[in-house]
């Protein structure tokens, strides 16, 4: 999904829907800092929340504040621009001279672009294509380094493979569940097998409609249930995203235990199709924490594409009967919240040499 004039996470990226910024300040709670009355610290600790329930709490209602504050902030600014025309030409229309109006095209046209400066003078241009790029070919390289550190290439029965839980992969990459279970069964392609199970594992859960998705949990939700987003309702999607970007861009680097469950159930997932493969001499704590690494990057992946106004996907499917080893990433709608009809390419597939 890219190339961006002008450079997620969070851009240039605004779509064409603007709006005019209410002077109305939307106040952001401050949290309480914790006393340090040893009385009132032991109390706490007996009869209140744990300090990570607390912390987890704190950061859901952070997000989800920030993303409602984004919609009502958007809400009231295309709100405002309807209005400020409506005067305009209300004004033109009840002021005239010699039976002709006084040019209300032009303070129509004149109050349009004051909106459009003001929205878009407090958002981030979009990070250009090389940033977006740059950061997938690190997913990519730690993916392979993953593989052929933990995994080994020693015979197995047929019988220890997961054929139902290979089943979803194979309908995502465009493969029968027979060639894949095949390609794991085979030595020389078994390397490439696994890099496939772990890309798409992991980096489909970059879109907000996957569960568990690596975006935020709040943020995933209301992005996915927004209608028309990648067609319809495209531009005014594409500047709610620049908009929410902005507020959550700072915080969004503290989200680890909001996404602490989500890296688990993303690594259960994989164990139980990898597990026969996994190394006998390999430290299961290592191996654990280098996933945790990936997730990682791919989640801040999934957070700056997000926030960029352009829309993208990962595109795993083969035309041909090979693995695609690593998706291309293509581009779905440019920065000014146009569909394109023909996706823009810029990262592309990475199809196994052997299979």
């Amino acid at each position: 999904m890219f190339r961006r004039s002008g450079d997620n996470p969070n851009a240039r990226r605004g779509p064409t829907a603007y709006a005019t910024i209410s002077t109305n300040t939307i106040q952001t709670p401050v949290q309480p800092t914790e006393s340090t009355n040893p009385t009132t610290t032991a109390a706490s600790a007996k009869d209140g929340l744990q300090a990570g329930p607390v912390a987890g709490i704190a950061v859901g209602m952070l997000i989800a504040g920030a993303v409602i504050a984004g919609l009502v902030c958007f809400y009231l600014l295309r709100r405002q621009e309807k209005r400020q025309a409506a005067a305009v030409a209300d004004q033109a229309r009840n002021f005239s001279y010699g039976g002709r109006m006084a040019r209300p095209e032009k303070d129509i046209s004149t109050a349009a672009r004051t909106v459009a400066r003001n929205i878009d003078d407090m958002l981030p241009q979009p990070v250009a294509d090389d940033k977006i790029i740059d950061d997938l070919s690190k997913i990519r390289d730690s993916v392979k380094n993953h593989v052929r550190t933990f995994y080994h290439s020693n015979p197995i029965p047929a019988s220890e493979i997961d054929e139902v839980a290979l089943q979803d992969v194979a309908a995502d990459v465009g493969i029968s569940t027979s060639l894949l279970v095949s390609s794991l069964l085979d030595p020389s392609a078994r390397n490439s097998a696994i890099r496939l199970v772990i890309g798409r594992t992991i980096l489909s859960r970059c879109d907000e409609e996957r569960d568990p998705s690596l975006l935020p949990h709040q943020l995933a939700r209301l992005a996915s249930s927004i209608p028309g987003r990648h067609d319809s309702q495209s531009a005014m999607y594409s500047k709610w995203k620049a908009i929410t970007g902005a507020l959550l861009q700072q915080q969004f680097g503290k989200q680890s235990q909001g996404l602490a469950q989500n890296f688990a159930d993303i690594i259960a997932e994989l164990d139980a199709i990898l597990a026969p493969f996994v190394t006998g001499i390999v430290d299961g704590s290592q191996r654990r924490k280098n996933l945790e690494m990936i997730l990682t990057r791919s989640a801040n992946l999934a957070f700056l594409l997000f926030t960029q106004p352009g829309s993208f996907r990962f595109d795993f499917t083969s035309q041909h009967v090979t693995l695609v080893v690593s998706p291309a990433l293509v581009q779905t709608v440019d920065d000014r919240g146009h569909v394109l009809s023909r996706p823009r390419v810029l990262v592309d597939k990475e199809v196994a040499t052997s299979a």
